[in-house]
């Protein structure tokens, strides 16, 4: 990341967060920290209704992209914590706080978890055409390989990177990260031949697979995905460190008071389960819905991992 970037932000946030401040007493605002169209988007605006109902109040997703989720979060971190302003974020958040130095805010102190709307598994494929249908036999070829085989993803730190970073270490056979502009693009190489493999939310993969352009080999997952129950997960593939999944959770400012948290995580509670909601993130592939305490310590045991590891791993932008 461009440190004008990083500095500008806090300024911008907290003239943003000053702006957030005088919206009306009866609106919410829901930040999602990436563009419009993606895939946290369309979860926020999935629940927005159901929730502008349980709460009374109008809900408006703001999206407010960059920087790899950075300028969404921070000015999150940065509004009234009133309950007036949520931000929908994923893993992201986490995976950030190791890639990213000199972040305008505190991600693991800056916001109060409300409730977890659920977890997506990942998945480990590779073009049909290199000739590989077990885990086994990706390692095998990955070492009969002088130079090592091709994965694409969105970039450095981007969860398509780690994915493939957790494979090639678990494995110790040698990879060369191709970084793309988008998740679309990474998988459009993939499948023209010019990577080999990549790491991606199972319901990204999942129309490629069923068309045969793609061969998932692994679930990143103690269990098989609900979505593609012929794959076996890591641990029947053989390579149970294999474990990572995609988190999608509504977050407050820090500070916001403990009444308010209160009934914006049981308004998101009675959301999920609502029976038109339920399907549209089952189809998405969402599991694990989970409240504010446990949502905490999902987040606390993922900092202690990831930080370290991608440390470790020499993971950075910049």
């Amino acid at each position: 990341m461009h440190k004008f970037i990083l500095r500008s932000l806090l300024s911008a946030c907290t003239a943003l967060a000053m702006a957030s401040g005088a919206h009306a007493a009866d609106t919410i605002k829901l930040i999602v920290p990436f563009s419009a169209g993606g895939p946290t988007d369309q979860i926020a605006r999935i629940i927005a209704p159901g929730l502008s109902d349980a709460l009374g109040k109008t809900v408006i997703v703001d999206n407010r992209g960059g920087a790899g989720g950075v300028i969404g979060d921070a000015l999150a971190a940065k509004a009234p914590p009133d309950g007036n302003t949520l931000l929908l974020t994923t893993s992201s958040l986490v995976i950030t706080a190791g890639t990213t130095p000199n972040l305008p805010y505190n991600p693991r102190t800056d916001f109060d978890p409300i409730y977890l709307l659920g977890k997506v598994q990942t998945m480990l494929a590779v073009r049909p055409s290199l000739g590989v249908n077990t885990l086994a036999e990706l390692v095998a070829k990955a070492k009969a390989t002088p130079k090592g085989l091709n994965y694409g993803s969105t970039g450095v730190g981007g969860t398509m990177q780690i994915g493939a970073e957790l494979f090639r270490h678990a494995a110790d056979v040698p990879l060369v990260h191709i970084p793309y502009r988008g998740a679309a693009p990474a998988l459009v190489a993939l499948m023209g031949g010019q990577v080999d493999l990549v790491n991606a939310d199972v319901p990204v993969l999942l129309p490629y697979v069923k068309q045969g352009r793609i061969k998932g080999l692994v679930i990143y997952d103690t269990k098989r995905s609900p979505l593609l129950p012929e794959i076996p997960d890591a641990v029947e593939a053989g390579m149970p460190s294999l474990q990572m999944s995609n988190w999608y959770g509504v977050l407050a400012p820090a500070g916001t008071p403990a009444a308010t948290r209160k009934k914006i995580e049981d308004a998101l509670a009675k959301v999920v389960h609502q029976p038109d909601v339920a399907a549209k993130l089952a189809a998405a592939g969402f599991n694990d819905p989970m409240g504010a305490a446990p949502f905490k310590a999902m987040l606390d045991s993922s900092f202690e991992r990831w930080l370290p590891w991608l440390k470790k791993m020499g993971i950075h932008t910049n």
